[in-house]
């Protein structure tokens, strides 16, 4: 197994998945939700968007194009490590990607090791 710092993003994913299965499904559907209010409440969005770092026009693309492929992929991803890892953090979707799911841990999930997980893998 690589270390820590050698993991990809994608590999990562596929591993928190390996370790968590039954946590994967509840996180699409938390995703998915977040997906469908970024849509439905834009504007709100857009006047209350204070990240300097990254434009809220960008934000809201990868939100869509998250929304696509879960859209596509949710049955398979809920079944499938390497279709989960691979659709959702592989490409630019991973940086809207891996902020939900560190706002999943934090703030939705009931599993502390899975919390416990995400904080490993995502804040080395």
């Amino acid at each position: 197994m690589k270390a820590l710092q050698d993991l990809t993003n994608t590999e990562k994913a596929r591993l928190l998945y390996d370790l968590f299965p039954a946590e994967i499904p509840l996180f699409l559907d938390d995703l998915t939700k977040v997906c469908e209010d970024l849509k439905v409440r834009k504007e709100a969005y857009l006047k209350e968007w204070e990240c300097s770092f990254i434009n809220f026009d960008y934000w809201f693309s990868l939100a869509e194009n998250t929304a696509d492929i879960l859209k596509r992929q949710t049955f398979n991803m809920k079944k499938s490590s390497k279709v989960f890892s691979d659709q959702l953090f592989f490409m630019d979707t991973s940086f809207f990607v891996n902020d939900r799911i560190a706002k999943y841990a934090d703030r939705r999930s009931k599993n502390e090791k899975f919390k416990i997980a995400v904080n490993l893998l995502y804040y080395p």
